[in-house]
């Protein structure tokens, strides 16, 4: 009996491999750059600009007009008016504007009603999550630089035109200085992540706005409570009042990173962990 020969199994057809998805740091890098062009021209950045000068505006036209009633004869201008600045900053625009800058920039995307069609392109939920992130922590220390900036030039511009108030006369505290701007930035990264994570996940510029506020009044509200450091509201506002001058004119604050900021700074890995975890598994609605 002859054998029969095995016969060949069809053979598919070649198909062109498809695209390998890049690499997710390329994923990141592009979403990113595609995020600094959509905030052009945008409300977000123009409230950088705004929130980074209204603090110094409002304390310059003080000394200007009012600086020879505040001042001692003779006596170092720089304390009292980078802390008086640095108060007005913190206490109160400073979270405000947190809570309209995340806004802001997530309110792009729901805007436009874009976020299937952002999602359906060739990167990742990470990309599109650690891109917007970074924007906010970027245009959040653009506006503090851009404080801190306009601050001393502010103060150099007294001395030339009120040079009774003695700006000119006196060293600039710069140490003092460069550790409050470290402690302020950290100080809002908590209330940072906790309303990125609400503006992503309540795609609407009016509910995150709302919870905001709202937040940052029941927090004035509550500056009394023994455990007012651990609500991420509140880290701002302790870190400006912990600026001081002593009774000999001298710019006071601490060199280090205060036991509220480090609870913000938990506050920050946190929720952004819980929120990534929480938006990656969500299905995209619009």
């Amino acid at each position: 009996m002859d054998a029969t020969l095995p016969t060949a199994l069809p053979t598919l057809p070649d198909f062109a491999a498809l695209p390998t998805a890049p690499a997710p740091f390329t994923q990141l890098r592009r979403t990113l750059a595609t995020d600094v062009l959509k905030l052009r021209r945008t409300a977000a950045l123009r409230l950088t600009l705004f929130s980074g000068a209204l603090p110094v505006l409002l304390t310059f036209c003080i000394f200007f007009f009012k600086g020879h009633l505040i001042m001692k004869a003779g006596g170092d201008p720089w304390p009292r008016f980078i802390s008086m600045a640095w108060q007005t900053a913190g206490t109160l625009l400073l979270p405000l504007f947190v809570v309209l800058l995340t806004s802001l920039v997530v309110a792009i995307e729901t805007k436009a009603t874009a976020w299937k069609h952002l999602y359906a392109q060739p990167v990742g939920r990470g990309a599109v999550f650690g891109s917007k992130l970074l924007l906010v922590l970027a245009l959040n220390a653009a506006a503090l630089l851009l404080f801190v900036g306009l601050l001393l030039s502010a103060g150099t511009l007294l001395g030339l035109l009120e040079p009774g108030q003695g700006f000119q006369t006196h060293v600039i505290p710069f140490e003092t200085v460069g550790w409050m701007l470290l402690r302020t930035y950290l100080a809002t990264l908590g209330l940072l992540a906790v309303q990125y994570v609400v503006s992503l996940f309540w795609r609407s510029f009016v509910v995150p706005v709302g919870v905001g506020m709202g937040a940052v009044v029941a927090t004035f509200a509550l500056l009394q409570w023994e455990h007012v450091s651990k609500i991420p509201y509140a880290a701002p506002f302790l870190t400006a009042m912990s600026l001081r001058v002593s009774k000999a004119g001298v710019l006071e604050a601490a060199h280090e990173v205060a036991q509220h900021e480090w609870y913000a700074l938990a506050w920050f890995g946190g929720v952004l962990v819980a929120g990534y975890v929480l938006l990656y598994r969500r299905n995209v609605t619009n």
